[in-house]
Order: structure tokens, then C-alpha cells, then sequence
């Protein structure tokens, strides 16, 4: 169990690790009514069985924090929250480099480090990296001014300004010499700059350099005459940019990121709740299927993720089999010949059982001699290989634990190098089955 202590630039400061040690912290400092509702909003959008962050009363005005299932950084009230992902080291600040470089590629160009630069990326905050692709964006994106869009409005005079209002005819009835109508005028208080002006005041309330900081209150000065409550999520998503306005959508989708976590309270213009969490599974699984493709396109091969029925049943009542590998190679002839699946767990020289049975169980109806289970790791680590021969008289297959070392992703070919470690395994074709039960008979 450890104590937090020490404040960031901007307030207090909680490094948590994923499935790591309970954090000891003063429930004074914590608003903990907003981190339940923040708890609920994570869960649901994150699909999570649990609460990403467990806390627990422990008396003498403390509780324990502990973060499962989740990765990246939230904020509740003046409070960071940065919870590492459990292969990574939380007290080491480059975790988040390494995350940021995988969210850049799961994210499906969600997030653009191509706006970032390498002083960015450095500074190892993700708000701070959001803060400097808004910033690119809007200067990007802005320097011919916002969008305008008409808006309708009703008024009344002795003057018809637009058209004659006929839901309100019994007032004019009653006061013939005042004419209801409805007219448009031109504004620049749409959807689009309510999200921008939010957006910006969000991320300066976070971010931990006081230069973005200042340029991120500077744009919400500029946007002072527009309403400060933003859009409501599905607005904000029906938002289309023009052409001469497609450099702001950068800024509007690191605000669409802002305005998806900031919770139910959003709409009142609070951002306690702003934060940027991951399902870490879901982050693996995705960026190990990236890796794999890169590798089978660079070998002339391409994969697949689809569910596979097999088994016929021949008595009693039931259904097809069916299984579902994260990944299955196939060659330039469209044979399947190696199959992969991501494992979000601790690297060890024994798998568990049940997900060695998985994927054997794959490579066995697919027809692959090669399968192999991948873990996320933080040093490099040799892979193990097991022969599995078939005690049924078919083919054997050959078993590789893989591990994946994601601080790779700290060097600028980081990518290459994995890419070239799935390669390598993918190519190094097995032993003849016979010579392998020769040296390795059965029992």
C-alpha cells in the first residue's frame, strides 16, 4: 500500500497502476460524489464490469484508491488521477509516451501526432498533447475566421421582418398594430465554436504547461460573446465542417474526446470530470491486430478476425462449436497458417490453461501449425515455444508465448521493431512434425 503525496502545476497528483498497489489518500481532497459519478459515466461508455477506480472507506478521514481495467488520466475536481497500464511502470513518467504512441494507431486517426511535436510528446501529459493538436488545429483552422450559420428567432414590431408568424396570430388579433414574425440572422454562435470556446477552457484548466495554458484562455477570450454551455454529445457529432474550415477538425474532435468523458454535468459548463480513459484490453487487443497486419502485408500474407463454427452435432440436443482468434494468417493463396491471440495478462514461462486450449483449439479446425498467445511486456524477453504433438495421428502444432515489449515504442522505429518481431516469428517456419517426434516422442 502506498501514500500519495506532492501537487502538480495545476493541483494534486495520484499516479495509480492498473491491478497494482491500493494508494492511500486523504478523502478530504478528493471530491468523492464526482468520482463516483465519474465511475459510473467510465464504466458504461467502457463496458467495464466493475468501477475503473475502486475506493474504499478505510476511516480518519482516508480511502484507498485502486485502478482496474483502464488506462490514462482523469480529473476529479483540482485532482490528476494517471493510472498506468499494469505492463508499465507508474512511477516511471515515459509510460506515457508509450501509450500515447499505441492510442495514436488504435485510435484509427482519432488522435493525430503528426500534430504534436517531439517537445510535445515529451512532456509526457496526454492532456498536454491533446492541448497542442487543439492548438495546431484552431491556428490551422481559424485563421480565416469560424464558421456562421443562420439561426431563426421570433420578434414582433410594426415593421414584418422576415415572415409573418401564424402559430401567434391570436396576438395579433388582439394587438393588430404589432406584427409576429420570424426572421434569420447570421451568427457565429453555433454548435462548432460552443464546443471550441468549451474545449479550450477544459483543457486549460489541465493542462501542466503554463504556455498552453495562457494560448488556450486566449481563445476563450476570443470567443467570450459566444455561449459558454457547449452542444450536447449528439450535436456535436452531427457538426460538418466546410471546406475552407477542415483544419478545425482536429480541434473539434479532441473536443467531441472532452465533451464523450465529461460526464452528465457537461451541459451546466463544468469540466471536473474531464479525463481521457482506455480499456486497456481493448487497447492491446487492437494495437497487437495493427502489428499483425503490418507484418503479413510486408510478407506478402494477410489476416482475418472472424468467428470459425466447427463440429457437427451427431447426438442430443445443441449447436455448432465456435471460436473467435484475435488474428489468423493466411498466405498469398488464402491458406490459413498461423493463428495469434492477444493476451491482456502477465507474461509467464506456463500459460493458463484455458487460453492455451483456445488456441490450440483454433490452429486445430483452421488447419495452422503455428499458434501463438502474445503478452505485453516492459523489458525483452526470449519467446517460449512448446511442441504439441497429436496423440490422434494428425499433425502436430507448435506453441509460442510471445512477448511484446511495448517500450520499444520509446525508440522513433519502435513500431518497425515489433512489426519485425511478429514478422520473424511468422516466417520461422516449424520443424517437420516427424523430426519432432522423433526428438520429442510420446509418452
Amino acid at each position: 500500500m502506498q501514500v500519495a503525496s506532492g501537487l502538480n502545476l495545476t493541483g494534486r497528483r495520484i499516479k495509480l497502476q492498473e491491478y497494482g498497489e491500493t494508494v492511500v489518500h486523504s478523502s478530504a481532497d478528493i471530491d468523492l460524489r464526482v468520482l463516483d459519478e465519474a465511475n459510473r459515466r467510465w464504466r458504461i461508455k467502457l463496458g467495464l464490469p466493475n468501477s475503473p477506480i475502486r475506493v474504499k472507506n478505510i476511516g480518519n478521514g482516508y480511502v484507498t484508491l485502486r485502478a482496474e481495467g483502464v488506462t490514462g488520466v482523469v480529473r476529479i475536481g483540482d485532482t490528476d488521477i494517471e493510472i498506468a497500464p499494469k505492463f508499465l511502470d507508474a512511477a516511471e513518467d515515459n509510460w506515457q509516451t508509450v501509450l500515447w504512441r499505441i492510442l495514436t494507431i488504435v485510435e484509427g486517426g482519432l488522435i493525430d501526432d503528426t500534430q504534436t511535436t517531439a517537445s510535445t510528446v515529451s512532456s509526457l501529459f496526454i492532456p498536454d498533447l491533446l492541448a497542442d493538436m487543439f492548438l495546431s488545429s484552431y491556428a490551422k483552422g481559424a485563421s480565416r475566421g469560424l464558421p456562421r450559420s443562420y439561426l431563426t428567432e421570433q420578434g414582433e414590431g410594426n415593421i414584418l421582418l422576415g415572415q409573418l408568424d401564424t402559430s401567434r396570430l391570436n396576438e395579433w388579433i388582439a394587438r393588430p398594430w404589432i406584427l409576429p414574425y420570424v426572421s434569420d440572422f447570421l451568427t457565429d454562435d453555433t454548435p462548432l465554436a460552443r464546443l471550441l470556446r468549451w474545449s479550450a477552457e477544459c483543457l486549460a484548466a489541465t493542462v501542466k504547461a503554463p504556455g498552453r495554458a495562457r494560448a488556450l484562455r486566449e481563445i476563450v477570450a476570443g470567443l467570450a460573446h459566444v455561449n459558454k454551455r457547449p452542444p450536447q454529445i449528439l450535436e456535436a457529432q452531427s457538426i460538418h465542417l466546410g471546406l475552407q474550415h477542415t483544419g478545425l477538425e482536429t480541434a473539434r474532435i479532441v473536443g467531441l474526446m472532452l465533451l464523450d468523458g465529461a460526464g452528465v454535468q457537461h451541459a451546466a459548463g463544468e469540466h471536473r470530470l474531464a479525463g481521457f480513459l482506455w480499456n486497456s484490453n481493448y487497447i492491446y487487443e487492437n494495437y497487437v491486430y495493427w502489428l499483425c497486419e503490418r507484418a503479413a502485408s510486408k510478407r506478402n500474407h494477410r489476416i482475418t478476425k472472424s468467428s470459425v463454427t466447427f463440429a457437427q452435432v451427431i447426438k442430443g440436443k445443441g449447436t455448432r462449436l465456435k471460436t473467435t482468434p484475435d488474428v489468423v494468417f493466411h498466405n498469398a493463396n488464402g491458406v490459413a497458417v498461423a493463428v495469434i491471440d492477444a493476451k491482456y495478462k502477465n507474461f509467464s514461462l506456463r500459460p493458463k490453461a484455458s487460453d492455451t486450449y483456445q488456441v490450440l483449439t483454433a490452429g486445430h479446425v483452421l488447419g495452422c501449425p503455428r499458434v501463438s498467445l502474445t503478452y505485453p511486456v516492459d523489458i525483452d524477453q526470449e519467446p517460449t515455444t512448446w511442441h504439441v504433438p497429436s496423440a490422434l495421428g494428425g499433425e502436430s502444432i507448435e506453441l509460442t508465448a510471445l512477448p511484446i515489449n511495448l517500450m520499444k515504442l520509446l525508440k522513433p522505429k519502435g513500431n518497425e521493431d515489433l512489426i519485425d518481431f511478429i514478422g520473424n516469428w511468422l516466417i520461422d517456419f516449424p520443424i517437420p512434425s516427424q523430426t519432432l517426434l522423433e526428438t520429442y516422442p510420446l509418452r
